[in-house]
């Protein structure tokens, strides 16, 4: 049989089961998205934060100004202030080589490029005081000098672009800028000299004198256009020619004319991309040390290379910790293709059994199957990488975990590295999918037979107690987090971040894999009770018929039982992760800040009180004086405002000293503004601002204050409050506690927190002192606008910070929307993967009990009794995914999500965390599988009611 042959047979098997091969097909571009997204994304996210770093870079133009620049530019220098100005003769060799050979080394498309060259600066006099030169004093200093192509980017405001000069002409023609027509007025047509005295230490050194015409007088058309290499001010001084009559003109007339030289080239850098990123390094490498021997001190002063080095590592860290994250859910994808490709095997089981009786090798089985694999893996790949590069476009889009926005896209490319994952990821697959047909190449239709009748083997896993060996690595993450509280991963670089440590993820995945297995292990002596129990309550016999069909034969659905148990867990614990994470961001902001926004405001101090009138100030006999805190709510946006004064505190009891922080608020308008949580504090927020009601020296403290000093709510302590520069012994009656309070974190463990009211405080000052103003604003608010509006009202905002502005930065951050977007992306997949498995098993399993079916029937079992069987069977099943995967889900989140408060900051467990679980994602996916399970039931009922048991009868006597 030729190779040929071989290609149609195992064509027209894949055709035979369509079915199947769709679900293989679709399982195969359901990994090949997922494996190929993460490198497309990665590659994606981190080019547009290098294209940001590099359009931010600016470097000075000879103390002149700041030039931004594009992404790809590259500058070469030669610096004659600092080396030593050179002849032209010396400069020509570099000059050619970066002009000509440079472009070509890089290797990028080229989008602009010039050359500046000039000369150290000349006296410049009026033609008419030339003999005077070295008595008067001149009009400024000019260099002259040459800008490759400057005709394109200008305006030429008077006259006319200068015309080259000769070596032997009397007169050169320049163009000068408008700024010096201004400072000096100059004129076009004057004629003008300009002077550079010989250097005295250098003996052999001579003076030049040029004469020179003003021809024109130029102006740039579009400052931020990428050609200008410098910003144009800093070409203010400079008299502008032709660079032939640089070359010709100036170069025999002046010595080592060439001061300074630039080469600015723009490169399009659009599609490089990781795989690029050596090649593209070393091509710059090399330039720049050809540049440095042609021209010694030529330096590359502008350039991406640092760039490039840190987009490199930051994609190439990015790609394995997104991966490690990935792996629960690719493993998923993994085992729906080889459950699917076991179904295809069973049901070809009984072929495979006659080919090996009549002579057939296992090789030529497997190569049967290997072939037919590579068939639907090339279709897989070729999808796949289309999908993937969609799904990484919307992990660029992720805010959280199943939670998408509106972001500015990706510039998302396939690479080649990406095709080579995929490629990797195919071949796993194929791996994985050859692995049943391995085993079923040892049948022959003796062994065949004797399997069919009565599956007596258990699983391997389970025979190997793998199930329980898993348990221990488990346990072993467990211990660790819970004594060190995070795993180190990658170097320093993965602690202090939970979405650069996916160790913190892998052991919750690693628990819910072990666990789901033991489950799988007692789930048939679970049914056999339950089958045992009914059978003694109830005459039910379509409930007990189905409870003992998954006790007795439950390695049919051990597929479809685990599949759904994993996704529910994960699906779990990864929404309840999300949820819990997004919150605690949102709560550290908040805490940080205190409001939506914390307002720094200026005043007036005791000496400018006459400035401010009764009418728009609040006014004591000594102080500071504020505009009213109410008119901040005139401003549009700003919903609530209060007032919140920050003061160091100190206080003596019992011969020993504690200091804190006091803070001053006013009761009635905080509680609309401030962030606070009910774990702050044993009483609620509004009953803590009651006891500040009842008395106006009440003041709340921390538990641990009491505990320390012995001390009991109603006692009086004496607190002595600093407020810039004042200080001043205040009394206060305890009246609750409180653990925690927005802004406030204790620098050291003797350092404690008082809240009290802040009018008491300036009225035993004897003045109002400068505070904070917290406010609460719409949701889309500007700040700055909201500054400049305030100015209206003579509030002077010398600083604005939000939460929310904070919360967006935080939620935009390439390795957390990496990491929730793969997870959101690869549930998704799993979840509809799963939904199609289970179909398709129950699809399957109807059909491979279809002489059961028919002997039911035949010995007196209703239609209805039939259905009530099989669906309860599958009610069951479904259910049993449901409960024990939610549970385990819920079991898992509440044991590891709080290792999860990890950070490099100081203060990364303030506040606490608070582990919240995803009920109502939850409950979307309980949908999802309930319109799996009323599918099931649908296609069951048209499987019984479409069903010819005399036929069945008959196969079953054949058989």
């Amino acid at each position: 049989m030729n190779f040929l042959s071989v290609i149609l047979v195992a064509a027209k098997r894949l055709w035979n089961n369509k079915g199947l091969t769709i679900c293989s097909i679709v399982g195969l571009i359901t990994a090949v998205a997922l494996i190929s997204s993460i490198p497309l994304y990665t590659d994606a996210a981190n080019y547009k934060v290098l294209r940001e770093e590099l359009a931010g870079e600016e470097l000075s133009g000879e103390g002149q100004g700041l030039q931004s620049r594009p992404p790809f530019a590259f500058m070469y220098r030669y610096i004659g202030a600092w080396h030593g100005a050179v002849e032209t003769g010396d400069f020509d060799p570099v000059d050619e080589y970066i002009t000509r050979s440079v472009p070509g080394i890089i290797d990028l498309p080229v989008e602009t490029s010039t050359r500046y060259v000039k000369t150290d600066n000349f006296s410049l006099f009026p033609a008419s005081e030339a003999e005077y030169i070295g008595i008067r004093q001149p009009l400024g200093w000019v260099n002259v000098g040459f800008v490759q192509d400057i005709q394109e980017h200008v305006h030429i405001l008077e006259g006319s672009f200068p015309s080259p000069a000769t070596s032997d002409a009397e007169t050169m023609d320049v163009m000068i800028s408008q700024a010096f027509v201004e400072e000096t007025g100059l004129q076009v047509g004057e004629r003008c000299v300009i002077f550079k005295r010989a250097a005295e230490e250098q003996e052999d050194s001579r003076s030049s004198q040029l004469r020179v015409r003003i021809a024109g007088v130029w102006a740039p058309k579009d400052q931020q256009n990428d050609f200008w290499f410098y910003n144009p001010q800093s070409l203010d001084n400079s008299f502008l020619v032709p660079e032939e009559t640089f070359r010709s003109h100036i170069a025999p007339a002046a010595e080592n004319e060439v001061y300074a030289a630039i080469w600015y080239i723009v490169f399009n850098g659009d599609k490089v991309r990781t795989d690029d990123v050596p090649g593209l390094l070393g091509r710059i490498n090399y330039a720049t040390t050809r540049v440095s021997t042609l021209l010694p001190n030529t330096t590359l002063d502008i350039s991406p290379f640092d760039a490039l080095q840190n987009y490199r590592w930051t994609t190439f860290v990015m790609t394995i910790l997104l991966y490690v994250f990935s792996i629960p859910i690719l493993l998923l994808v993994l085992y729906f293709i080889s459950m699917i490709s076991g179904l295809v095997v069973e049901r070809q089981r009984g072929e495979i059994s006659i080919l090996k009786s009549r002579g057939a090798g296992d090789f030529q089985i497997i190569g049967i199957y290997a072939l037919e694999g590579l068939m639907i893996g090339l279709v897989g790949l070729a999808v796949g990488l289309l999908i993937g590069r969609q799904l990484a476009l919307v992990m660029g889009n992720t805010v959280s975990f199943l939670s998408f926005g509106q972001r500015r896209p990706l510039p998302v490319m396939i690479t080649p590295r990406a095709i080579r994952l995929a490629a990797l990821g195919v071949a796993v697959a194929l791996l994985a999918s050859l692995t049943p047909a391995m085993q079923a190449a040892r049948l022959t239709i003796v062994t065949y037979k004797r399997e069919r009748a009565r599956a007596m083997e258990k699983p391997f896993w389970q025979r190997f107690f793998i199930d329980f060996l898993l348990l221990i690595p488990a346990g072993y993450g467990y211990y660790v987090l819970n004594t060190r509280g995070t795993i180190s991963f990658l170097g320093a670089g993965g602690g202090g971040d939970p979405f650069n440590d996916p160790l913190l993820f892998l052991v919750p995945a690693l628990t819910i894999f072990a666990v789901s297995l033991l489950i799988i292990r007692f789930f048939p002596l679970i049914m056999e009770l339950f089958a045992w129990l009914t059978s003694q309550m109830s005459r039910a016999i379509s409930i007990v018929l189905a409870l003992r069909q998954l006790a007795r034969v439950s390695r049919q659905y051990i597929g479809a039982l685990l599949l759904l148990i994993l996704t529910l867990s994960l699906a779990t614990f990864t929404a309840s992760m999300a949820r819990t994470l997004d919150q605690s961001l949102i709560d550290r902001m908040y805490y940080r800040y205190g409001a939506d926004y914390f307002l720094s405001e200026s005043g007036e101090s005791p000496e400018g009180e006459e400035d401010v009138t009764p009418e728009e100030a609040e006014e004591t006999d000594q102080g500071w004086t504020f505009v009213p805190v109410s008119e901040h709510l005139k401003v549009p946006g700003i919903n609530a405002a209060t007032r919140v004064g920050s003061y160091p505190a100190s206080t003596k009891i019992g011969g020993s000293s504690a200091s804190g922080t006091f803070y001053g608020i006013d009761r009635l308008e905080f509680p609309e503004v401030g962030f606070f949580r009910e774990d702050f504090a044993h009483n609620t927020l509004g009953g803590l601002m009651n006891r500040l009601a009842l008395d106006r020296s009440a003041i709340l403290v921390t538990p641990r204050f009491l505990s320390r000093y012995s001390l009991d709510v109603g006692d009086r302590v004496e607190v002595t409050v600093s407020v810039w520069g004042a200080r001043k012994n205040i009394r206060f009656i305890i009246a609750d506690t409180i653990e925690y309070f927005p802004t406030y974190y204790p620098e050291e463990d003797n350092e404690f927190l008082f809240v009290g009211n802040l009018d008491y405080v300036f009225e035993q000052m004897g003045g109002v002192f400068p505070y904070d103003v917290w406010i609460r604003t719409d949701p889309e608010v500007d700040p700055q606008e909201i500054s400049r509006e305030l100015r209206n009202y003579d509030i002077n905002v010398v600083g604005i910070r939000g939460s929310r502005e904070a919360i967006n930065k935080e939620q935009s951050r390439p390795e957390r929307t990496g990491v929730f977007g793969i997870l959101s992306v690869g549930f998704m997949a799993a979840a509809i993967l799963t939904v199609l498995g289970f179909l398709l098993h129950s699809f399957i399993s109807f059909r491979q009990r279809f002489i059961e079916f028919g002997v039911l029937r035949a010995i007196g079992l209703s239609v209805g009794q039939m259905i009530g069987f099989l669906g309860f069977e599958q009610l069951l099943l479904i259910a049993s995914g449901i409960t024990a995967g939610t549970g385990l889900g819920v079991w898992v989140s509440r044991l590891f999500i709080p290792f999860l408060q990890v950070g490099a900051e100081k203060y990364a467990d303030i506040p606490p965390f608070v582990v919240l679980i995803a009920w109502d994602d939850i409950f979307k996916i309980y949908m999802v599988f309930g319109v799996m399970l009323v599918g099931a039931i649908a296609g069951m009922i048209w499987f019984l009611l479409h069903l010819r048991i005399f036929e069945a009868v008959k196969l079953g006597e054949a058989v």
